[in-house]
């Protein structure tokens, strides 16, 4: 349904928007912001964290049945729908299947974003009938399909997908990059301070995230480096309370050398990200994460658990391999002038494009 070309698109994302800040969320802030400043109208329909709070930068959802009408009733208006899901939720495979199938209904096929990588909980699961048949069943009810890459497309395509239905599209942008060096807090500077060096991680309170890895990896690795420091950020609202209780059961001598935060804006993100020694990634089920992008753009080494799929300069170590993790950290630090200095060359093909702009595109023709 592409629509009569001479009024403006009208577009409803479905998915994260800011605050808090992770990577769906500042994509579809972008994103939104590039289809009003080419005229078109954007509405978001916010679904992580906050959604409950009423606020006039997106559509709250208070719950599941509020979520139908606001879906539907936007169908009806002439919207398109842009629902974004990944491989790991429940919740949010359920969210992008009543849009896809209430597009069908009222014969407005939905545009679906699928986020993350080959490792995920759900997908790609043809060892399983119920989950290979719930994803076969989303992926047709779109009327097309974004993903972050050629490797992923392949992967839906192994669900009956015809190829020409789905289009990789990088999540990683150059404006992820454009940032204003925000004051830190008090005690992160002197975290920062008191510890070197620091190695930054982005964390869910998720198995997928592997604290207990990451746990064992810091404590091993403190044995040679044991001014060492490590800061856990990304945690929501909702997970905050667990992580301080995980960390509440730790040693003295641990807790003092871990700083944790909540969610941070994105100038906040990025101007911490450039303090630390490197970033540390522990999930394996996504893909190419912006964030590890990001880090290799502004010169932060990366060390990250090896999922087939990180970007050149990526220093990997084995899942669920503490010791590994340790040796690669050690390896960086005994290597880091070197690695440093090192021009890497991850960020360039599609990651280098514009995918704010091949976004927008895709969700108006």
């Amino acid at each position: 349904m592409a629509g009569d070309k001479s009024k403006p698109a009208k577009v409803l994302v479905i998915g994260n928007y800011p605050p808090p800040m992770c990577g769906w969320a500042i994509q579809t802030y972008l994103v939104t912001a590039e289809l009003r400043r080419r005229g078109q109208v954007c509405d978001v329909l916010k679904i992580n964290e906050n959604r409950m709070v009423k606020s006039p930068d997106y559509i709250d959802v208070q719950d599941g049945w509020d979520y139908l009408m606001k879906v539907v009733r936007f169908t009806l208006r002439g919207y398109r729908l842009n629902v974004h899901v990944n491989g790991t939720s429940k919740k949010g495979y359920l969210l992008a299947l009543i849009a896809t199938i209430t597009g069908r209904f009222t014969l407005r096929p939905v545009a679906l974003t699928f986020h993350g990588g080959l490792s995920q909980d759900y997908f790609p699961r043809h060892d399983s009938w119920r989950l290979h048949h719930a994803f076969r069943l989303l992926f047709q009810s779109a009327r097309k399909i974004a993903c972050d890459s050629p490797e992923i497309k392949k992967a839906i395509e192994g669900y009956g997908i015809k190829p020409h239905k789905i289009t990789p599209i990088a999540t990683f942008s150059p404006q992820y990059l454009t940032f204003k060096r925000a004051r830190l807090p008090e005690d992160v500077e002197n975290f920062l301070s008191d510890h070197g060096p620091v190695f930054f991680s982005y964390l869910s309170f998720r198995p997928e995230y592997r604290l207990e890895v990451l746990r064992e990896g810091m404590k091993r690795f403190r044995a040679t480096y044991s001014d060492a420091g490590f800061i856990w950020l990304g945690f929501p609202d909702r997970e905050l309370s667990q992580a301080r209780g995980l960390i509440n059961t730790w040693t003295e001598e641990e807790r003092r050398s871990l700083l944790l935060l909540g969610n941070l804006d994105h100038n906040e993100f990025l101007t911490l990200l450039t303090r630390c020694s490197a970033y540390l990634r522990s999930p394996a089920c996504d893909g190419v994460a912006a964030s590890v992008l990001e880090a290799l753009a502004l010169g932060v080494p990366v060390v990250a658990s090896d999922n087939g799929r990180r970007p050149v300069g990526v220093i990997t170590y084995g899942n669920d391999d503490a010791a590994d993790m340790c040796a690669k950290m050690v390896y960086l630090m005994e290597n880091y002038g070197v690695i440093k200095a090192h021009k890497d060359d991850a960020v360039n093909g599609d990651d280098a494009q514009d995918n704010v702009a091949r976004m927008a595109d895709w969700l108006t023709w």
